[in-house]
């Protein structure tokens, strides 16, 4: 089964707007958008940085390494989640409209994002 193909799981959560896979460097793999004009490549590398971001800072306070973050704006709700297991490396980002459900979305996306691993 294709990256996008597992990404589509995410299409009935209520306010989806968007999803991609990015490899740890932020460079885009695949993903897909249901709002035209959504950048992916270019909003889910700046979320990809924040990501690394997030787990350096964590690591530096002795709090562990983060795997996950949540971003809140009045435009929408971005997550993102990294995958790093059995040497497969990569990022999945989901992006919900402000009144999305963030509940289900995190639920879904935790189970796509391990799913994603058998296409590297």
């Amino acid at each position: 089964m294709a990256i996008n193909e597992k990404l589509r799981a995410l299409h009935d959560v209520k306010g989806f707007i968007g999803a991609g896979v990015f490899s740890p460097n932020g460079e885009f793999i695949d993903g897909d958008a249901e709002v035209s004009g959504l950048r992916m490549e270019v909003l889910g590398s700046v979320l990809n940085d924040v990501l690394l971001g997030a787990q350096q800072m964590t690591v530096d306070s002795g709090f562990g390494m983060a795997d996950f973050i949540q971003i809140d704006s009045d435009a929408g709700i971005m997550i993102a989640r990294a995958y790093n297991k059995d040497g497969k490396h990569y990022h999945t980002v989901m992006f919900l409209k402000p009144d999305g459900n963030i509940a289900m979305a995190k639920m879904k996306f935790k189970t796509v994002t391990e799913a994603l691993a058998e296409e590297f």
